[in-house]
């Protein structure tokens, strides 16, 4: 559940507090400090309720799915934030397995120019959706 406004005596609140009884996830947008329609958030967010900066913290708290699912591209998604992936950080993500995969074997199951595969792993990295490993090797995470 996201809560985006609610003042400190809203039906939303009262919500939001009962999800987080039953051990559910309650999210909350910030507002301006001002504003009474944002006191309701501010308080959940104080008391505990993970923040909402942007799309991507929504997606990290999704977590990982239960079972990896295909796309309509054939591409194996095993996260959420997968889909946010460009076409080619997609190709190169799906030819790496969740255990150790030589760096090679990417190159040569996508065909693209090995500069080009070693600066998105570069990139697929810092996002952590791989991690090298010693031996020329990575895994995704």
């Amino acid at each position: 559940m996201i809560i985006v406004e609610a003042t400190r005596k809203s039906g939303a609140l009262h919500t939001a507090r009962h999800a987080m009884e039953q051990g559910r996830e309650v999210l909350a947008v910030p507002g301006p400090v001002d504003s009474l329609t944002s006191e309701g958030c501010h308080d959940l967010i104080r008391d505990g309720v993970t923040l909402i900066r942007n799309l991507d913290d929504v997606l990290e708290q999704l977590g990982p799915l239960a079972a990896p699912a295909r796309s309509q591209t054939d591409l194996t998604i095993h996260h959420p934030r997968e889909v946010m992936l460009n076409p080619q950080e997609a190709e190169i993500l799906n030819a790496i397995s969740t255990t150790a995969t030589p760096i090679d074997d990417v190159v040569r199951q996508t065909q693209l120019d090995p500069s080009r595969v070693l600066a998105t792993l570069t990139v697929l990295e810092m996002r952590r959706f791989i991690r090298r490993l010693p031996g020329n090797m990575v895994v995704r995470s």
